[in-house]
């Protein structure tokens, strides 16, 4: 018979966790969780185990981290967070929003210069992003033939789609990718400009 879950000791454990990470910029110990619930080691490490699968953090060979939008300070590697939307098809008119500044460890997010937008639209599926993911996207990074691009249209739309060149009048030639749905179809609106390259994908799980 499964354990039932004590779920008010877990959103405890995962606050006292979330206060010393952002007081201290490192973990806690298991000893030191299990000192402050008065629990042993090894119940303390079924709950971490609990709150992984819950996906409220992750802990790995003693590794805690916590989710992306935790405004955790682990050092110096910024994240602008943004409520925007990148058309990975039929666009949404981009409305460009600060919801929030958040610190990002440079392990998982070595680039300097990272913004997060949600991505919309099935255009991008075959390069594994699907709608709702959040991606992040290295502004003003030197974009590379093969890159997953986000460029602005003249429409206001942040097109998110894999660069496949640049025409002779120096527009890029951006592709979608779902055979399925759009075989070999390119962009036809006109670029502004590129906005930067996708560096990670956080799935929408």
């Amino acid at each position: 018979m499964a354990r039932p879950k004590n779920y008010e000791r877990m959103e405890a454990i995962l606050k006292y966790i979330t206060d010393y990470m952002t007081e201290r910029q490192s973990q806690p110990t298991v000893a030191q969780i299990a000192v402050r619930f008065q629990l042993s080691t090894s119940i303390v490490h079924r709950y971490l185990k609990d709150l992984a699968q819950e996906r409220k953090l992750g802990y790995e060979n003693g590794v805690i981290t916590l989710k992306v939008g935790s405004r955790i300070q682990y050092n110096s590697t910024k994240c602008l967070a943004l409520d925007n939307i990148g058309s990975c098809g039929p666009g949404t008119v981009e409305e460009q929003h600060v919801v929030a500044f958040n610190m990002l460890s440079p392990f998982y997010f070595p680039e300097k210069n990272l913004v997060s937008i949600t991505a919309a639209g099935d255009s991008m599926t075959d390069a594994g992003i699907s709608p709702g993911d959040t991606l992040f996207i290295e502004i003003d990074a030197e974009p590379k033939e093969g890159d997953i691009v986000a460029a602005l249209d003249d429409e206001g739309e942040t097109q998110i789609k894999r660069l496949k060149g640049f025409r002779k009048n120096g527009q890029p030639k951006l592709a979608y990718e779902n055979e399925a749905l759009y075989p070999g179809k390119l962009v036809k609106k006109n670029i502004v400009r590129i906005q930067g390259v996708v560096r990670h994908i956080l799935k929408d799980c």
